[in-house]
């Protein structure tokens, strides 16, 4: 499994996906959070802590972006199937990882507010998509090792919060 492991302010997220060259259909996006409460989050440490994770279940790739308090992180090269849903859930779609447990209570970071409305909304937009397209991992695996309260509603919610952010950084 060969990883990014690289962090983007939201600037550079924005100029990396103007840039980016996907040839494989995507049509929706999954969202996630990590087994890892924020609080322990330690960037590229955390991030070869899931690549070990990962591995050590025998995928070859995993979720595409991780959005965390630091960054907008890549993991999966977003040109590639990545691992995070099953079979139907990663078939055409973009892995995002939003950083922290979110059970009982959505994020309240603001630094992950904010760069998951830049993240989400820029992904929405490269890929032609709409909020319909946005898929919470339940949906894939109803086990209980994923949040319900990560949605499209919370992210649309999440998107229309930063209008005014995301309009001042030339988007939206």
């Amino acid at each position: 499994m060969k990883i990014i492991n690289k962090k983007f302010s939201d600037r550079a997220f924005l100029n990396y996906l103007a840039e980016l060259k996907v040839w494989r259909h995507i049509d929706k996006l999954v969202l996630h959070h990590t087994s890892s409460p924020v609080e322990t989050w330690k960037g590229t440490a955390s991030m070869l802590h899931y690549y070990n994770l990962y591995r050590s279940r025998g995928w070859k790739t995993g979720p595409h972006v991780f959005i965390a308090p630091d960054g907008i992180w890549l993991f999966t090269p977003i040109s590639k199937q990545g691992t995070h849903a099953g079979p139907e859930g990663n078939a055409g779609s973009i892995g995002i990882e939003i950083v922290g447990r979110y059970f009982n209570a959505l994020p309240d970071n603001p630094e992950i507010l904010r760069l998951s409305a830049v993240a989400i909304s820029s992904l929405l937009d490269k890929f032609k998509l709409d909020y319909q397209d946005i898929i919470h991992h339940q949906h894939y695996h109803t086990d209980g090792n994923c949040s319900p309260l990560l949605t499209k509603y919370w992210a649309q919610n999440n998107i229309d919060e930063h209008k005014k952010y995301l309009t001042d950084l030339g988007f939206a």
